[in-house]
């Protein structure tokens, strides 16, 4: 009877082990699959961009470049514990629409970062809310100079170069690479700087008129022409540039208007040497549509990433624009346009890539000002973006506070054609695709 009950006594004891092994196996299975994971940090960001009006046609790319670097970067899990959520905005091509749709993000979305804007009038209305409330403000193209020269901001930082380096950069192309090809002497030309009356256009049309001065051409300018984008007649402005035997225009303007200004320069018959746009209208395969052969020969300082050589480009940063074509490719059936690829990399390889990261890995986490802190941390070297520039950012007691230090330069592209593959870069040698060649302004109609 005793020998019973101990035999008893083992099984019991053996039935309770198992037991006791099966419910905490049975935990441990519950809390790896059944007890939820600790939800992801979400970090969200604001989009404003014209996805409506006279800007539309910029805008759209330029949203769909921010989108899409969010989400590729979601999708990679670079920053495995973070989720960014874009917050799309549209400015409606209006500064008091821009501030107060970057005021709603802010105070009702509580987004932790501003991206924009495209053009310098929404940036600047967009700027002065952002420091108002204290949110950093990426701006990805808008070149007013205004917008960081001697402003002293603090939370407004711009990836791409100001205005004035547009004119630095044309005028340049100008004097070191077009004139001594053509052998004309410059000393006998006659130079018009003609732009729409945004501080783009001011800021463009200040770096041409700044450089030639530098450059000892002050003397060749023979008129500085304002307009309003919105205008629907050019004509008073071009026939005074064609009575004054204008040689050479250096040109900002945004769609229509210089589908305008090439369309009446044509009628009106015209001829200068040379027409050299500074992005914007005159880079955009809308208007080469629109005016069909009459955009051949025209220079545009600009950035046709895809017409643009990437040998100059890190090895993954090459990769990457593979990654984003295939994305828009799938998505839109389409390739971005040169702006919307510039917003891509300026989202991708220097917000999340650089600030997020540094921010989370040096302060623990992102937030506003963690974000502001990493925007004056992070270095990325020429070749790390796509547009070939890298990132450093002005800290706060420089005059240009919170510009990209790096960006300066942007390549000339050429139109051979109407189509958008046909604006190929052509300087400076190291970005060029193909040789200048040149085709005197409306000669191919």
């Amino acid at each position: 009877m005793k020998s019973y009950s101990k035999a008893l006594t083992k099984v019991q004891a053996l039935i309770i082990a198992v037991v006791v092994i099966i419910a905490i196996i049975g935990a441990v299975v519950t809390w790896q699959y059944v007890t939820p994971k600790p939800a992801k940090k979400q970090v969200k960001v604001g989009i404003i961009f014209p996805l409506t009006g006279f800007l539309a046609p910029f805008g759209k790319d330029c949203a769909r470049g921010a989108e899409a670097a969010i989400e590729i970067f979601n999708k990679e899990g670079i920053l495995k514990d973070v989720e960014v959520i874009p917050v799309i905005a549209d400015s409606q091509s209006d500064p008091t629409v821009a501030a107060s749709e970057a005021e709603r993000l802010i105070t009702v979305e509580k987004v932790d970062v501003i991206v924009g804007s495209y053009a310098s009038s929404l940036a600047m209305a967009i700027s002065q809310v952002a420091e108002r409330y204290g949110v950093p403000m990426f701006e990805t193209i808008a070149a007013a100079n205004e917008l960081t020269m001697h402003r002293g901001a603090k939370w407004t930082f711009r990836f791409g170069p100001a205005g004035l380096y547009y004119g630095y950069v044309a005028v340049d192309f100008l004097v070191n690479e077009l004139a001594p090809k053509m052998g004309w002497n410059l000393k006998e030309m006659k130079i018009a700087i003609v732009h729409e009356d945004s501080p783009y256009g001011t800021g463009c049309a200040d770096g041409d008129e700044e450089r030639l001065k530098e450059l000892g051409l002050g003397e060749n300018i023979v008129a500085r022409e304002r307009y309003s984008a919105r205008t629907t007649d050019l004509s008073p402005l071009i026939l005074k540039l064609k009575e004054l035997g204008v040689d050479v225009v250096f040109y900002t303007g945004y769609a229509a208007d210089s589908q305008l200004f090439l369309r009446q320069s044509y009628e009106l018959g015209f001829r200068p040497k040379a027409i050299i746009g500074h992005s914007a209208g005159m880079e955009l395969p809308v208007t080469a549509e629109a005016v069909g052969n009459l955009i051949k020969g025209v220079f545009v300082v600009g950035f046709p990433v895809y017409q643009m050589s990437t040998e100059g480009l890190l090895p993954e940063v090459r990769a990457d624009l593979d990654k984003l074509t295939e994305y828009c490719m799938s998505k839109y059936g389409e390739k971005l346009a040169s702006w919307g690829v510039k917003v891509f990399t300026a989202v991708y390889h220097v917000l999340l890539k650089g600030v997020f990261k540094t921010a989370l890995e040096k302060y623990g986490e992102i937030n506003r000002e963690t974000i502001r802190k990493a925007f004056l941390d992070i270095d990325i070297p020429d070749g790390g973006t796509l547009v070939g520039f890298g990132a450093k950012f002005a800290p706060p007691d420089h005059w240009n506070a919170g510009d990209n230090l790096k960006a300066t330069m942007h390549p000339v592209a050429e139109w051979f054609g109407p189509k958008a593959e046909d604006l190929i870069v052509v300087w400076p040698s190291e970005l060029a695709m193909r040789p200048l060649e040149y085709y005197p302004p409306f000669s191919s109609t």
